[in-house]
């Protein structure tokens, strides 16, 4: 029997991963964004049957650690392969980012660049201002608690999954020199969850995390959500899996009952909510 090279065997595995990681599918348009002089590039994941006629609400999903990067690639690998089984239910365009190496979705560039990419998202894609979502995972969690502090008049409802607020807090000097600055403040304070809590106010969230998490502790999670209720939070879910560790978010985007719970929450309705900010 003829031997194969070990080195072919390497080149042609090394093929097949590149070729899979730049089979992007062709409803993921890659679009891009100047900031403060910087071009930065970002995916839009549009519905194959999405009604043009129709004003579809809008997610910003903010990735994990893993997917930093510039190559506008990283960032859709996980999500799509998440949303699989439940990719016919999402009826709503989904905007995806991608961090850059060595920073965190709160450093005011990154915020900046997320939330450009999502308005031109709304403006190209006609979508409902009434219904804009935020979502992240991991270091994406962490994004969602921090980002919505800081605009806590734009997102009718969060999704942080397997995230945090303060984490390994208090900042190093070069995260304190590049957070948003009233969010640098909030960390900052003696009492940083109750700080957060009280800037995201009535803002929906759902919040999902595993027991068993070694990379993202548990706790974060429960602490913003007590924190949330001690501020009067009226609607704020938190679904903790037992026995599952990091890797939740496929098993949090198909959890039953959380794609009619989004579409249910809205700016209006939040308007006419008890201490609504």
């Amino acid at each position: 029997m003829r031997k194969i090279c070990p080195f072919l065997l390497f080149l042609v595995a090394l093929l097949s991963v590149c070729s899979n990681r730049n089979n992007v599918p062709a409803n993921f348009l890659a679009r891009s964004v100047v900031v403060d002089g910087k071009e930065y590039q970002y995916r839009v994941f549009v519905p194959i049957d999405r009604d043009p006629n129709k004003k579809p609400a809008v997610m910003l999903y903010l990735h994990g650690s893993g997917a930093r990067g510039a190559d506008n690639i990283a960032q859709v690998d996980g999500f799509r392969w998440a949303i699989e089984p439940v990719k016919d239910k999402i009826d709503f365009i989904v905007v995806l980012p991608q961090c850059e190496d060595d920073t965190f979705w709160a450093a005011q560039n990154m915020s900046d660049y997320a939330l450009t990419a999502l308005d031109r998202s709304v403006d190209e894609f006609n979508g409902d201002t009434d219904r804009i979502y935020l979502a992240g995972f991991s270091l994406g969690g962490y994004g969602v608690w921090q980002i919505a502090a800081a605009h806590p008049r734009k997102f009718a409802a969060l999704l942080p999954v397997a995230g945090g607020v303060v984490g390994t807090y208090p900042m190093n000097p070069r995260d304190r020199d590049a957070i948003i600055p009233s969010v640098g403040d909030m960390l900052g304070s003696p009492e940083p969850y109750k700080e957060i809590a009280k800037a995201i106010g009535q803002t929906p969230a759902w919040v999902f995390h595993g027991d068993h998490d070694e990379s993202v502790s548990v706790k974060f999670s429960r602490t913003i959500v007590k924190a949330l209720q001690d501020n009067g939070s009226t609607n704020v879910r938190y679904t903790e899996y037992l026995g599952d560790g990091h890797q939740i978010f496929g098993k949090a985007i198909a959890e039953p009952g959380l794609f009619e719970w989004l579409a249910s929450q809205s700016m209006q309705k939040r308007a006419g909510s008890p201490n609504a900010l």
